[in-house]
């Protein structure tokens, strides 16, 4: 679906916090478009006040429908632990996050859905979109740069916590994670026609190259987030 430059960044508050798109800029019409509500399980911003006040600025932005797509066992290749407890852990806390939330997500005025990330890995067309990320990261040394300095971010923000014990499988586990993602963000959630991602971070080196080579303008554009205390909670 094409988008039109049309309105203002949106903004409204909810309780102590109210949340913006930060677009530097960028303007779009909402109403009546589709959006992925990109949730990282674990994550503050995605729980509490936060999450009400982004809730709150999908409701004035007028979507017409919002998929909220929930990053469990993405997070499984981040956690130091044999695969299968690593996949059982990462899926019960999707299912605890889900519970937990259901309050706020019964909030949404727009149709909605709920993603789990295992629904994206079995989609049909994501074995194809995976072979071709993964053939860009063997073969585009610029599409392979973008994706090593993703990992490079995270891995300087890791160790800047204390040494890491086994650098080199935190940094597979990076790269593994990151091509397991890229590719059901941007080519699977553009092939089925979504027109945004709504996340509350900028994005990535990684992502935005994926974009570039996989993405054509009119579909998953990323909406960054800011929030603001208000300051009569302050």
């Amino acid at each position: 679906m094409t988008t039109t430059l049309l309105s203002p960044d949106l903004e409204l508050a909810s309780h102590s916090h109210k949340a913006a798109f930060d677009l530097k800029g960028l303007q779009y019409e909402y109403a009546g478009t589709s959006a992925i509500l990109l949730v990282s399980v674990g994550a503050d911003y995605h729980e509490g006040e936060k999450l009400g006040a982004t809730i709150d600025l999908i409701n004035r932005s007028n979507f017409g429908q919002i998929t909220v797509a929930i990053a469990d066992t993405l997070q499984r290749h981040n956690l130091d632990l044999p695969a299968g407890r690593a996949y059982e852990l990462s899926r019960r806390r999707g299912d605890q996050w889900i519970d937990r939330n259901r309050p706020l997500l019964d909030r949404i005025g727009s149709d909605v859905d709920v993603l789990r990330w295992d629904d994206a890995l079995s989609h049909a067309d994501y074995p194809g979109f995976l072979h071709r990320v993964q053939a860009a990261y063997a073969d585009d040394a610029a599409y392979r740069n973008a994706i090593n300095s993703t990992i490079d971010r995270f891995m300087a923000r890791r160790e800047g916590d204390g040494p890491l014990e086994n650098a080199a499988a935190v940094r597979h586990g990076c790269l593994t994670y990151l091509l397991e993602e890229c590719p059901i963000i941007q080519p699977l959630w553009a092939s089925q026609g979504y027109d945004f991602v709504i996340y509350p971070q900028q994005i990535s080196t990684a992502m935005q190259a994926t974009r570039d080579l996989f993405v054509d303008d009119d579909h998953v554009a990323w909406l960054p987030l800011r929030f603001k205390k208000r300051k009569s909670a302050r």
